[in-house]
């Protein structure tokens, strides 16, 4: 990945090149622009950006595939560019991840109103996925749940933001790795929320959870940055205690099989932005030294 980094930094040509092939991979294409936004601007990553387009351009011309096989990766391209942009003016993770979740909340709606008549067959396709599942369980129609369009713009908000997240963290890991080593390392270890902030997102995160399930895309969308913070919190925690990586492992086995790790690393950082766990754990190792 190191060997990448430096052809992408060798110049336009090289760069406008990883970003049109690395359309075929996962994260190549916005993590490359994302690098260049960082290190020479967004100026300079727009145009990389465009090369990137090309290819899901030419998709959405010569085939038949829904327009949101096209629309949601260049969402994610899009927002990534921008998300760099702020990060890299700004150099805050938390502003970063608000500026995402936002922009990737306005690409859903834009979704919406661009490829209504796909918005509608997406719904019906979902609905139609879930009703064949809950009638292979066995569960009867009071208890069945009909994903609805809001839910569905949810979930295409919801990827969006993982993709541009994704991305972005492959992108600032490759610019500490060419620039700054270990800088991303200690970046991420030392990210906390605001005290004010996390409060006031988690509260909307409780509110939430009294909403028809089909917004719970949406609550998970808002309680991005609160995830985040928390992944942080057990990556920096790990590393001073010198814990093995299972540790890890574990933390994002939990988070893919395992439902409550994500609430449980939502409420970590909001506990940790209130009373700076991070700082009263380091004070603890220190005193049994």
């Amino acid at each position: 990945m190191r060997a990448l980094a430096q052809f992408i930094m060798r110049g336009r040509a090289q760069a406008c090149g990883t970003a049109l092939v690395g359309s075929l991979l996962p994260l190549i294409s916005p993590a490359a622009v994302g690098l260049v936004a960082l290190r020479k601007g967004n100026s300079e990553a727009l145009i990389v950006a465009l090369w990137a387009l090309l290819p899901w351009l030419a998709i959405y011309l010569s085939s038949d595939l829904t327009p949101f096989m096209t629309l949601v990766p260049v969402a994610g391209l899009v927002v990534t560019l921008v998300a760099a942009g702020v990060l890299r003016v700004i150099v805050s993770w938390q502003w970063t991840l608000l500026v995402t979740a936002f922009l990737s909340a306005v690409s859903a709606a834009a979704f919406a109103f661009i490829a209504n008549v796909a918005v509608d067959q997406i719904v019906a396709d979902v609905a139609g996925l879930v009703a064949q599942v809950n009638s292979q369980a066995g569960v009867s129609e009071e208890l069945q749940f009909v994903p609805s369009r809001a839910f569905v713009l949810g979930l295409l908000a919801w990827m969006v933001a993982l993709t541009a997240v994704a991305s972005l963290f492959v992108a600032r890991w490759w610019q500490a790795v060419l620039f700054n080593p270990g800088g991303f390392k200690e970046e991420f270890h030392q990210f906390r929320l605001d005290k004010t902030l996390a409060i006031a997102m988690f509260a909307v995160v409780v509110v939430g959870v009294a909403l028809p399930r089909e917004y719970a895309p949406w609550i998970e969308l808002v309680s991005l940055p609160l995830l985040i913070a928390g992944i942080a919190i057990v990556h920096s925690s790990v590393a001073l205690m010198g814990w093995g990586g299972q540790w890890l492992g574990l933390m994002y086995f939990g988070l893919l099989f395992i439902g409550p790790t994500g609430v449980l690393l939502v409420g970590l950082a909001v506990v940790d932005s209130i009373l700076n766990l991070r700082s009263r754990l380091a004070a603890f190792k220190n005193r049994n030294s």
